[in-house]
């Protein structure tokens, strides 16, 4: 008797995942460190404050001091917490600026180097999108609608 062959679970067309060129690697990495500013975002609004502390009825005055102690350390307390809050804020602020830049430059250099194997329809249309998404990126807030506005006025 032969041995029997078993077939193999490898699929014929499995693709991996691969990273092909720089701008990829900026993309992707752009991505994370977005989202680790979405993570500090996140850090910023779920710190809990210090609790304050209790508020008896003292009668003495070394309990009257105790209490004021007590009631400057959750001060303290409450300043650090603000101070770890404008901290992360600070963090996600400078987090996503930095990923935003990051992946226009991945996208603007994709569009511009790596992109020899699309038709050339695909890359005018590529290339108007990352325009677009530059100037909206290193320009001022204003909504495509108002660009829309605009340019009738402009018309007129």
């Amino acid at each position: 008797m032969e041995p029997s062959v078993l077939p193999t679970t490898k699929k014929p067309n499995a693709k991996k995942i691969k990273i092909s060129s720089l701008s990829d690697a900026i993309i992707i990495s752009a991505f994370v460190i977005i989202v680790t500013s979405i993570v500090f975002n996140w850090m910023s609004d779920y710190v809990n404050p210090p609790d304050p502390p209790e508020s008896p009825n003292p009668l003495t005055t070394d309990e009257w001091d105790a209490w004021y102690t007590a009631l400057d350390d959750h001060q303290d307390a409450l300043d650090d917490h603000q101070e770890k809050i404008r901290a992360y804020e600070g963090i996600y602020s400078l987090f996503s600026s930095i990923g935003v830049v990051m992946l226009v430059a991945g996208l603007f250099y994709k569009t511009v180097n790596n992109s020899d194997h699309l038709p050339d329809w695909v890359r005018v249309a590529m290339m108007v999108g990352v325009l677009y998404f530059m100037i909206r990126v290193f320009t001022s807030e204003i909504s495509l609608m108002e660009y829309v506005e605009l340019i009738a006025l402009i018309g007129n």
